[in-house]
């Protein structure tokens, strides 16, 4: 780490911490059941908030509406997934989508609808895909809008799905055998279809016609670190290509992580080298730390987090202080980690820090705090867990808890 301290000082000031907001008790804890075990994939964890302080939990098979107090307001049983569309919540069953409302459950429509691997919602229509057909319904009165069939490679496991926006969603797939990974499928949303795909990338930017995607480190690599380019969402057409140039002296370049701030670029190599790019620009990077392993952005800042021992980091915030110039400052430390469930996979992700109610929170083992992107502890809580799911709406913060041979536990945490 002191490798990585003599580096952002050459880089940018290093300011102290200004300290934290004072440390929030949970107005309530209740438990929860047990959910399936993890190694069902047709078991989703479930973590949303609803638009009435309302979230929605996994609850053993079902699911649970708990308000802001802790009680109960409705349970849905057997339920794989949910997704919110609205003042809508659209459930998977094996064998029809549904969609009731939020406020009391009550069902406003029903599809049939042979094991639905996937629901995601896409301006006014949700796509799905019934018996291997990929379909797309209205989401006001799920009435069959498009049907198309989609012709996957022998094998393919889908996994779920994220909308991109409200022309087109992202299927992705897992693949085994002699190479290993994910294959990420673009799908108009008017009629099902399934355009083009690649394997093994990061969604950096979407507009209403095209999408920017960078790879990750994979088994299956097709572009080195800092590479961006930007294709078109009906056909996949490359448009343009990006690449940031790092120096020739660092190790492992091959290979390495993208992330985009309002305000610059950062790309870290495998070997654990973090380099700033002003906005706009993808040359004269400025190396700010060594021995980096992840870097999570939030508006104009970066919140970079450097190995300090084993599952442990110091965590920095590098953000604009003036014009062309940054400013480094140390934040604490991270020792536990905050899980989520996976955007466009049924697995759970678990990492260094997670997005939450436009905050970034991050877990020291002992707290879990939530800055904004001046750096400033919003709101502190007593970390309940080593890996707490987390969602927020606005006057409550919920924590759930569920540790292996433990209790299934949520809690609720006022916002001030």
């Amino acid at each position: 780490m002191g490798a990585g301290l003599a580096l952002a000082a050459l880089a940018a000031p290093l300011i102290a911490d200004a300290g934290d907001a004072p440390v929030v008790a949970p107005g309530w804890t209740r438990s929860l059941a047990a959910a399936p075990a993890p190694s069902s994939e047709m078991t989703p964890f479930v973590l949303l908030p609803l638009r009435d302080g309302t979230a929605l939990v996994r609850n053993g098979e079902g699911v649970a509406a708990i308000d802001g107090r802790g009680a109960t307001r409705w349970t849905m049983p057997a339920v794989t997934d949910a997704i919110i569309d609205g003042t809508a919540v659209v459930f998977r069953r094996p064998n029809v989508v549904f969609a009731v409302r939020s406020r009391d459950a009550g069902v406003l429509w029903k599809y049939r609808c042979a094991n639905p691997p996937y629901t995601v919602a896409a301006g006014d229509r949700l796509v799905t895909m019934c018996g291997g057909i990929s379909t797309v319904l209205s989401a006001r009165d799920g009435h069959l809008v498009a049907r198309s069939a989609s012709k996957l490679p022998t094998g393919t496991s889908i996994r779920g799905a994220q909308g991109l926006n409200d022309g087109y969603v992202l299927v992705t797939d897992f693949f085994d055998g002699a190479w290993m990974g994910r294959s990420y499928y673009v799908v108009d949303a008017h009629t099902g279809a399934f355009l083009w795909s690649d394997t093994d990338f990061n969604v950096v930017d979407v507009t209403p016609e095209t999408i920017a995607i960078s790879p990750y480190p994979s088994m299956l690599p097709w572009g080195s670190a800092g590479y961006v380019v930007r294709r078109r969402l009906p056909d996949g057409a490359v448009l343009s290509t990006q690449t940031h140039d790092l120096p020739r002296s660092i190790d492992d370049t091959t290979r390495g992580y993208l992330a985009r701030s309002t305000a610059a670029t950062y790309v870290t190599a495998m070997g654990g080298s973090v380099f700033r790019f002003r906005r706009g620009t993808n040359r004269d990077p400025q190396r700010i730390f060594s021995g980096a392993t992840d870097v999570y952005t939030l508006g104009n800042a970066a919140f970079i987090f450097v190995r300090s021992g084993i599952g442990s980091a110091t965590v920095y915030l590098d953000r604009p202080s003036g014009r062309d110039t940054f400013a480094t400052r140390l934040l604490g430390k991270q020792g536990g980690y905050i899980s989520e469930p996976a955007a466009a996979d049924w697995s759970t992700w678990i990492g260094r820090a997670g997005h939450v109610g436009g905050l970034i929170a991050v877990n020291d083992g002992v707290a879990v705090r939530l800055y904004d992107e001046l750096g400033s502890a919003a709101m502190v809580v007593k970390s309940p867990c080593k890996s707490p799911y987390l969602t927020a709406t606005r006057s409550v913060l919920f924590v759930v808890c569920a540790p292996k041979g433990s209790p299934v536990t949520v809690a609720g945490y006022a916002r001030h």
